[in-house]
């Protein structure tokens, strides 16, 4: 029992990589209408430049037919999400994956029935608009 105990201590020293390596989630960008809504409040990128960056990644354009994923997301840290417009920033926000209990997420950027356009985080099991991204 000791000899065993002794073994998976030395490999947890030894093998740093076993006890700092952390779950990975992922994130599902939902596509955006190439035509925004005739009801357009200023936060929807009316020149087709919409973009979106996670954390310290590049931003990427916000996909326009198919949803996008994004691996590789640490499920213990807090992510940083920012949508920009012709290369200014118009929403962000921090989340933990924690918050909506998931590994899996799908971000939105939708109309809602304010009339307010901006990002939306769910849980990608109840997001059927995400569910390519599995």
């Amino acid at each position: 029992m000791r000899l065993t105990a002794f073994v998976v201590l030395l490999l947890v020293l030894v093998c740093p990589a076993f006890s700092s390596q952390s779950e990975l989630g992922w994130l599902c960008v939902s596509p955006v209408p190439a035509r925004p809504p005739s009801n357009v409040s200023g936060l929807l990128c009316n020149s087709g430049m919409l973009r979106v960056r996670v954390d310290t990644r590049d931003s990427i354009p916000w996909p326009r037919q198919e949803s996008l994923k994004i691996d590789n997301l640490d499920l213990t840290q807090s992510h940083l999400v920012v949508a920009s417009c012709d290369g200014k920033p118009i929403q962000s926000f921090r989340f933990h994956f924690s918050e909506l209990k998931a590994s899996g997420l799908c971000l939105t950027f939708q109309d809602t029935f304010d009339g307010y356009e901006g990002m939306r985080l769910w849980d990608a099991k109840r997001a059927p608009w995400c569910k390519k991204c599995k």
